[in-house]
């Protein structure tokens, strides 16, 4: 499990002794980010606005991609 916080700036860093309020997440699968960021999880969680493209920042600093990971189903980004 990592812990996500969001900062100041409203970005979000993983980070296990940073200080506020966090939200956890699984550490090695990019499908949980998916899945909290079409529930709208971060933002209910943290208690506040999560910028544009800050979850895609977030992805690449757990190690994963950015943008959905690709499975069968998952919704199409909003034009």
């Amino acid at each position: 499990m990592v812990r996500v916080v969001r900062l100041a700036d409203g970005s979000l860093t993983p980070g296990r002794a940073l200080p506020g309020r966090g939200a956890w997440l699984c550490r090695d699968s990019t499908t949980c980010v998916d899945l909290a960021e079409k529930r709208r999880a971060f933002e209910r969680a943290l208690r506040g606005p999560i910028g544009t493209g800050v979850v895609d920042d977030l992805r690449r600093a757990l190690g994963g991609t950015a943008g959905p990971t690709g499975r069968e189903g998952s919704e199409s980004p909003a034009s």
